[in-house]
């Protein structure tokens, strides 16, 4: 492929006065912002961009294979498949320079490839750097709660006399270092997940008896509301999955469902298998999420009513655990609103 074309000669001009113009190849790759290049059928870069060259600390990248310049297996494999046809999109570590790019390889016609890299490092080092902080906060929290959650628990418990107003003012420390307490745990119990340092065991798990156990759990909360609470599902379906971070997944889903549920409506836990899955449904009968709520509402400290959630004592980050307790089970979470309820569902694994 040529990068470069000549204007057709006017009459009466010589070829030489022609004035070289850049190739449709090389205009497009400098038109793209990030690190980008249009490789040849063979894997060799016809046109790149200067990110590329900046990317890879190199002047001249034309004719070379991205193998060549990254040392990486892994993208030379990438840059393989989209050559055949697929559409490539990942994130991979280069190791002659240690940098994360987003490799996105787009297949074009006369089996050529447009490759588009965005440099991923800084952004992968702000968000280690975050994470290491919450946790660390979080770790250090644990102790002046725990001293605060103990001295409260003792002065309600008639350590000391208090007057009917100083105990009001106790009981509302106690439920703030409760608060405080629950958002501690739930910070440590994320930084783990997306740290990668909370390890699931996965299993076969009788759905129905588990189901039937996780309700109980969520009983009391249900009954001071009148709601009616229940589980219905197969009595024969299993299910592959880590029996505690599954669990968590359904009492905090089962919580939410009663927390904003009316009082004397219904909250039902539907457990239903067909092919490869098990799907986990919990369905309530409240007032329904907003769709403009609904993209974002697994997101950490993502609230949908932000003064209803925090009278209630919540964290915003029950939905974000959520999500990626299921993704370490090889899962997969979801919701669907309307104005009759919610139902927020789980797909695992079916056991066989």
């Amino acid at each position: 492929m040529a990068l470069f074309w000549r204007k057709p000669a006017e009459a009466g001009a010589t070829v030489e006065s022609q004035p070289e113009q850049p190739a449709p190849a090389q205009e497009l790759v400098d038109g793209i912002p990030d690190p980008a290049a249009l490789l040849d059928p063979r894997g060799q870069i016809a046109a790149a961009n200067p990110g590329v060259g900046a990317l890879f600390s190199r002047d001249h990248c034309e004719g070379r294979t991205l193998l060549e310049l990254s040392r990486s297996a892994e993208l030379s494999e990438a840059v393989t498949r989209a050559l055949r046809g697929d559409r490539v999109r990942a994130q991979i570590r280069l190791p002659s320079s240690d940098l994360v790019v987003q490799v996105s390889i787009s297949p074009l016609s006369a089996g050529a490839a447009l490759l588009v890299l965005r440099d991923l490092t800084e952004d992968k080092r702000l968000e280690s750097v975050r994470r290491d902080f919450i946790a660390n906060a979080s770790h250090e929290l644990r102790t002046p709660v725990s001293a605060i959650s103990g001295a409260v628990e003792t002065l309600l418990g008639g350590a000391v006399k208090l007057e009917p107003d100083a105990r009001g003012f106790v009981e509302m420390i106690a439920r703030h270092a409760e608060r405080l307490a629950r958002l501690t745990r739930d910070l440590l119990d994320l930084s783990r997940l997306e740290s990668g340092q909370y390890t699931v065991e996965t299993g076969p798990v009788e759905v129905g008896p588990f189901c039937e156990g996780v309700v109980e759990l969520v009983r009391g909360r249900a009954t001071e509301k009148q709601i009616v609470l229940g589980y219905d599902g197969p009595a024969t379906l299993r299910v592959l999955a880590d029996r505690r971070a599954l669990e968590q997944v359904l009492v905090n889903l089962l919580d939410n469902a009663v927390k904003f549920t009316p009082q004397g409506g219904r909250v039902t836990l539907l457990a239903d298998g067909g092919g490869p899955f098990v799907v986990l449904s919990v369905i309530d009968s409240g007032p329904g999420i907003e769709p403009r709520h609904r993209e974002r509402i697994f997101e950490r400290f993502y609230r949908v009513d932000m003064g209803r959630s925090r009278e209630s004592g919540g964290t915003g980050l029950g939905l974000s655990i959520v999500k990626h307790l299921v993704q370490a089970q090889g899962g997969q979470v979801g919701v669907e609103s309307g104005r009759g309820g919610s139902r927020f569902w789980v797909r695992l694994p079916v056991a066989t």
